[in-house]
């Protein structure tokens, strides 16, 4: 079987290799720090006593290099601010997030073409988020949004900014973009309300739990990061 030649280098975005190796062979090994709780525990809630546990600051941390393989266009089309996805030619199904190959039966994995798609679409799905991992902390309370885009058969997740948390709703319509300074992975896309968000139907128990958290998770984050 012949097999492919050497990887020639088209464009490249450099990391520091020299940082990320101290950093992995830090990682993963020796506690940094530690601290002493007393908090409850017990088998049950009316059955809890003082109990004290030790919690170790360990940093963990390791530079992976992997391909996107036969999706690799989707990504290289964020580093140039153009969005594409997939079609098969045999039942037109349009897929964003791309597909190499169809997903439906009739087709037996066809494969599929590249096409650019419009940077507009509706929330299929909608989720308000007070809890985000440490990159993204600081934008809690954060809404993850499942967006169709326009033309296409399938939904792409996204962020969506410029929009109070009450009032995302299903079948919002919204604007597509991609980050300025985009590196080549899924969070380089996020959307706006392209129309007047109207809030979605709740009681007024509802309503106030969800304010309340959404005025505790801005406390937090005020605090936490001074805005």
């Amino acid at each position: 079987m012949k097999q492919p030649g050497p990887e020639k280098v088209l464009k490249e975005q450099k990391i520091d290799e020299k940082w990320w190796d101290n950093w992995i062979r830090k990682g993963g090994w020796r506690p940094e720090g530690w601290k002493i709780i007393e908090m409850n525990d017990g088998p049950t809630l009316n059955n809890l006593r003082p109990e004290k546990f030790l919690i170790v600051h360990r940093p963990h941390g390791n530079m992976f290099h992997h391909s996107y393989g036969k999706t690799s266009k989707f990504f290289m089309g964020l580093l140039e601010g153009k969005l594409y996805g997939t079609k098969c030619p045999k039942c037109g199904l349009v897929y964003c997030p791309p597909r190499a190959h169809c997903f439906n039966p009739k087709c037996r994995l066809e494969e599929t073409k590249w096409v650019e798609l419009s940077k507009k679409g509706e929330v299929h799905a909608h989720t308000v988020m007070a809890i985000a991992w440490p990159s993204m902390a600081h934008l809690q309370p954060l809404v993850g949004a499942m967006v169709r885009i326009d033309g296409t058969n399938t939904c792409l997740p996204m962020t969506m900014r410029d929009i109070d948390p009450e009032k995302v709703n299903i079948g919002l319509r919204v604007n597509i973009h991609i980050e300025k300074q985009p590196k080549g992975d899924l969070l380089d896309v996020y959307a706006t309300p392209a129309e007047k968000p109207k809030a979605p139907k709740r009681t007024p128990e509802e309503l106030k739990r969800f304010r309340e958290d959404m005025e505790k998770t801005r406390a937090w984050v005020k605090k936490t990061f001074g805005k």
